[in-house]
């Protein structure tokens, strides 16, 4: 076998190695991100203003943050997921019908758990 040509199975498994690596990334600044918009919901960084104005819009801004904050978490729920089927081997198969998700879908939302078909059917 030449040098440069890898067996089909190395391939794979160094495409799944940097799908993990990219959501453990990915995860990692979620986390992080979580938790700075808590400190700043836990008002740890900056203190409500005390004119009532001005902590009308902290109050409002605080909203925008939790919604953020929900957002990171879920898609932080999502990313386990995916690592947990990356574990288990049942990565980019659809969890409705058993078929191959397609890696377009893969590479614009990683942790796709249906095809497109089941997706739409949804």
């Amino acid at each position: 076998m030449h040098d440069s040509i890898q067996p089909m199975h190395m391939i794979h498994d160094e495409k799944l190695r940097a799908v993990r690596e990219s959501l453990l990334a990915r995860g990692a600044e979620l986390r992080d991100r979580a938790r700075r918009i808590q400190d700043d919901l836990g008002r740890r960084t900056t203190p409500l203003p005390r004119d009532a104005p001005d902590a009308a819009v902290a109050m409002e801004n605080d909203e925008i943050l939790e919604a953020i904050h929900e957002s990171a978490r879920s898609e932080l729920r999502h990313i386990e997921r995916a690592l947990a089927r990356l574990e288990v081997g049942t990565y980019g198969l659809c969890e409705k019908c058993g078929g191959r998700i397609a890696i377009d879908r893969l590479r614009a939302v990683p942790y796709a758990v249906e095809c497109q078909r089941c997706a739409a059917d949804s």
